[in-house]
C-alpha cells in the first residue's frame, strides 16, 4: 500500500493549481482523476480531428499582476495566450455590443449607466489590488500576513462604497443608480452575470457582481490548444516536480478513523495519506464518505444550474459573420436568459491549427439549463431523453441561423452535452456548473462533515466560477494546508 503526504482527488483546476504548489514544495502528492484526460470544467477533448473546450472557453485572470500570472511565476512556467480585443459580442435583436476594455460601444447604448460602470470599475480594482496582496503573502509567517493585510486592507476595503455593497445584491446596485427599471440594461446585466458568476443580479453579491463584470476589462485571452492546455501544463508541473497524476482512477470511499481520512480507496489501488484535497463539494463529499448530503448545503449553497452544450464542427467560411470569436446571443422576445433563449458561442481560432483542420473551425454553443428535468427525462426512457435533447439542439441553432445566415449549411457535425454528460465526465453532482450560490458576502461551510484532514478546493468554496478564483481559493487552501504538512 502506498503512503502520501496529499492525495487529491480531482484534477479540475482547483486541484491541479493545489498538487503543482505541494509538489513544487517536494511534498509526495497524488492525484487521482476519475477521466481520461485533465481540466475538468476547463478540459479539452477530441473528436474526428477537431479540438472542443468542454466548458470554460476564455481565459481570464492572465493580466498582469492576476492570479494566473502569480501562479506562472511561481511556478516557472509559461501560458500560451492570445489576447483577445473583444471578450465577446452581446447580440440581442439588432443590438450588438462588443465588449472590450474601453466600454465606448456599451456607453453608447446605455449612457446613463457611465456612473455605475465607473464605480464597477473602481470596486474591481480595489478587490483585485486585495487578491494580489493575499498572493503575495503565499507562505509568509502568520504575523507577517497579518500585519500586511492590516496596512492594506483599509484603504482598499473599508471604503463606505464597499461596505455598502457588500450588503446589497448586484439588483440593489442597479437600483441605486436608477439603473434596474431600465429592462433592456437589466436583462444585459443580467446576461453578464450569467456567464460570469452563473447568476443574476437578483441572486448575485454586488462586489462578486463587479468581478465579474470585470472580465472583459482584464486581458481576457484564448489559449493556444484550448483551455485544457492549462491543466495539462499544470500536470506535467506536478509530475516533473516529483508528484503523481493518475487518470482513470476513479476514487470510490475512504477509511475514517477519529474524524480523520486515513485511506482512499479506488478502483485500481488502496492509499494512505495525512491529507485529502477535494475538487468539489459537500455533495461529493457526502457520496465518498457513504453519507446523506447535507439538507443545509442543498439550500445554501447547491448551484442553480446545469449546462447544454453544442461542440459542432463547421466551414471557417463562417468566421466572416461572427466578428468575434465569442458571441453572447439573446432571445429578446423569450423574457428569460436560459433553456436555449441566451446563448454563448465561442470559436477556436482559425489559426490556431491544433484545434481543427485547414478550412475548419471547432464551436461550443451553451446554454444554461435546470438540471432536473434531463435527469428524469433519463429516468422515462433513452427516446423520452434523445427528443429532449433534439429540441434544445433545434432551438439553439435556430437562435445562430437568425445571427449567422446559413449557419446550419456550413456544420459538418454537431455533438451535443446535458448535464448528465457533465456529471459522467466530471463527476460534479447532478451535472451543476457554477459553485454555490451567490447572495451572501462569506462563502458557506462546505466541508460539513467534521473531517479534520479535509480541504475542499474549486468553484463551491471561493467567489467567483473563473480560472482566476478557483486558482486563488486554491492558493489561499494551500497557504493554510502547508502549515499543517
Amino acid at each position: 500500500m502506498h503512503s502520501y503526504d496529499t492525495i487529491i482527488i480531482g484534477a479540475g483546476i482547483g486541484g491541479l493549481v493545489s498538487a503543482a504548489l505541494l509538489a513544487a514544495e517536494e511534498k509526495d502528492v497524488l492525484v487521482l482523476e476519475q477521466h481520461n484526460s485533465v481540466g475538468g470544467c476547463a478540459a479539452t477533448f477530441s473528436h474526428r480531428e477537431f479540438r472542443f473546450d468542454t466548458g470554460a472557453t476564455i481565459g481570464s485572470g492572465f493580466q498582469n499582476n492576476g492570479p494566473m500570472q502569480w501562479l506562472a511565476d511561481k511556478l516557472n512556467i509559461c501560458w500560451p495566450t492570445q489576447p483577445l480585443d473583444v471578450a465577446w459580442e452581446y447580440r440581442e435583436g439588432k443590438t450588438r455590443i462588443p465588449l472590450d476594455n474601453n466600454r465606448h460601444t456599451l456607453l453608447q447604448h446605455f449612457p446613463a449607466s457611465e456612473s455605475f460602470w465607473r464605480e464597477q470599475a473602481d470596486v474591481a480594482d480595489r478587490l483585485w489590488a486585495v487578491s494580489g496582496k493575499l498572493l503575495s503573502l503565499y507562505q509568509h509567517s502568520r504575523p507577517q500576513q497579518i500585519a500586511a493585510l492590516l496596512h492594506t486592507l483599509p484603504a482598499k476595503v473599508c471604503s463606505p462604497k464597499i461596505v455598502q455593497l457588500s450588503t446589497m445584491s448586484a439588483k440593489g446596485w442597479l437600483q441605486k443608480h436608477k439603473l434596474y427599471g431600465d429592462a433592456a440594461f437589466s436583462r444585459f446585466i443580467d446576461a453578464q452575470l450569467l456567464i460570469s458568476a452563473q447568476t443574476t443580479s437578483s441572486s448575485c453579491n454586488a462586489l462578486y457582481a463587479a468581478m465579474a463584470l470585470d472580465l472583459p476589462r482584464q486581458s481576457p485571452c484564448s489559449i493556444d490548444g484550448g483551455m485544457g492546455t492549462v491543466a495539462d501544463i499544470l500536470s506535467r508541473k506536478i509530475n516533473s516536480s516529483g508528484g503523481q497524476v493518475n487518470c482513470r482512477e476513479k476514487v470510490l470511499s475512504f477509511t475514517v478513523d477519529k474524524n480523520q481520512i486515513t485511506e482512499v480507496i479506488s478502483s485500481k489501488g488502496r492509499y494512505t495519506t495525512r491529507e485529502i484535497i477535494l475538487n468539489g463539494s459537500s455533495a461529493e463529499l457526502a457520496t465518498l464518505l457513504g453519507k446523506e448530503i447535507p439538507s443545509v448545503w442543498q439550500r445554501q449553497s447547491c448551484a442553480r444550474w446545469g449546462a447544454f452544450i453544442l461542440h459542432i464542427a463547421a466551414d471557417e467560411e463562417i468566421m466572416k459573420q461572427l466578428h468575434s470569436s465569442h458571441l453572447q446571443l439573446v432571445n429578446a422576445n423569450s423574457g428569460k436568459l436560459a433553456e436555449g433563449a441566451s446563448l454563448f458561442v465561442s470559436s477556436a481560432s482559425p489559426h490556431d491549427r491544433t484545434r481543427a483542420p485547414e478550412g475548419k473551425i471547432a464551436l461550443s454553443i451553451s446554454t444554461h439549463t435546470a438540471v432536473q428535468p434531463w435527469w428524469e427525462a433519463r429516468k422515462k426512457g433513452r427516446d423520452t431523453y434523445t427528443a429532449m435533447k433534439q429540441t434544445y439542439t433545434e432551438k439553439i441553432l435556430s437562435l445562430v441561423e437568425s445571427h449567422v445566415s446559413g449557419f446550419r449549411s456550413n456544420i459538418d457535425f454537431c455533438v451535443a452535452g446535458t448535464p448528465l454528460t457533465y456529471n459522467r465526465y466530471t463527476a460534479r453532482h447532478l451535472g451543476l456548473v457554477g459553485g454555490y450560490k451567490q447572495k451572501s458576502l462569506l462563502p458557506p461551510r462546505q466541508n460539513r462533515f467534521g473531517i479534520k484532514n479535509c480541504t475542499l478546493v474549486g468553484d463551491f468554496t471561493f467567489p467567483g466560477q473563473s480560472l482566476a478564483a478557483v486558482t486563488v481559493g486554491a492558493v489561499l487552501a494551500m497557504d493554510r494546508l502547508s502549515r499543517r504538512l
